[in-house]
Formats: structure tokens, sequence, C-alpha cells
């Protein structure tokens, strides 16, 4: 937080990027209450208007994710990477919501190993959250998934709904999941 309102002096020089790394081992050593609020983040946006936030998270719980993650934060690129942890849908649901205008880049990726199957975002709901990020996100250009259940159904409308703006969509083959009823038709 003293970082942000340091840089959101109208002395420096307005910022165009900012590249934050979270890693697990860092906030279980520190308390998130030093984190920038939205305010802060408000200010700092108010002196750098071309500013755009690049997170890389490296085994970080998603609880913590919800704490870090400001409605006021100019995330541009976000790549999640876990051995232990799984992001949870909430999260990647989230950042459709708050990210929406600036959101170009979501590297998801799990690489744990659990004989049990891959994660699945959408917890048997009706919406995938990675579909509701392609529908809401309209400056998506790179989509990554790697150890995460991806319905075949859900990745053909991620396709559909950015079109020819993906210019990226990556998932692992094993990530591919399909219905029964699809299967049966295959």
């Amino acid at each position: 937080a003293e970082v942000a309102r340091v840089l959101a002096d109208s002395n420096h020089v307005p910022l165009h990027r900012l590249s934050l790394l979270v890693h697990s081992i860092s906030v279980t050593h520190k308390s998130l209450d030093s984190m920038p609020e939205d305010e802060n983040w408000k200010a700092l946006t108010r002196n750098s208007t071309n500013l755009r936030v690049y997170i890389m998270a490296f085994d970080v719980k998603s609880d913590d994710m919800l704490r870090i993650l400001k409605p006021s934060i100019p995330l541009e690129r976000i790549h999640f990477d876990s051995y232990i942890t799984c992001v949870s849908g909430a999260v990647v649901d989230l950042i459709s919501r708050q990210y929406d205008k600036f959101l170009t880049h979501f590297i998801l990726m799990n690489d744990v190993i659990d004989m049990s199957g891959f994660p699945d975002l959408s917890d048997n709901r009706n919406e995938d959250p990675l579909v509701l990020l392609a529908w809401r996100c309209t400056r998506l250009s790179l989509l990554a998934v790697h150890g995460y259940t991806v319905w075949a159904h859900n990745l053909i409308a991620i396709a559909r709904l950015r079109g020819s703006d993906l210019k990226v969509l990556e998932v692992t083959e094993e990530s591919i999941d399909f219905d029964q009823g699809e299967l049966a038709d295959q």
C-alpha cells in the first residue's frame, strides 16, 4: 500500500506497466494487510491513466487472491501457476467481472499430480467461468488452460465468443472432456 501511495504522487513519472509476483511463500510469511486497497489503486491510476498490471500468482490460495484483487486494478494479464493449490471458479468469475475492460491474457496452469482427474472450474454449474470470461472480457486475445477440465462444448463456445480476436487458445489435450452424450455422437 505504501509503494502504491508513493507511486501515485504527482511528482512521479506516470507508470505504464506494473508487474506483480505473488507467491504462496510470501503470502504465508507476510500479512496481506499491507496490500494496496482499492483507494490506493484509484489514486495510482489517476496519475498513471495508461497503467496496465500483470500479475503472476504461484500457488496462491483462492481466498488470498480474492483479498488481493481490488476492482480498480487495471489488470491486463494474469498468470496462475499451481503445484499445490487450485484456482477456484469464484476467482475466475471475479476476474471476468472486475477486469472486463482491460484483460487481454489469462493463463491457468495446474501441475498438481492427482490421479482423480483435473479440477473442474464450473463446479457442475450451468455457467462455466471460462466461458463467462470469454464473453465479458472483450479484449481477451490469449487464453491458456493446462491441468483443469475444459468441457469440449465450452471450448467451442469460447472460440465462438471471441472469434478471430482470440489469437491464442491453448488447452492441453488431457484437459478436454466430453459429455457422455457427446461421446456417443463421436
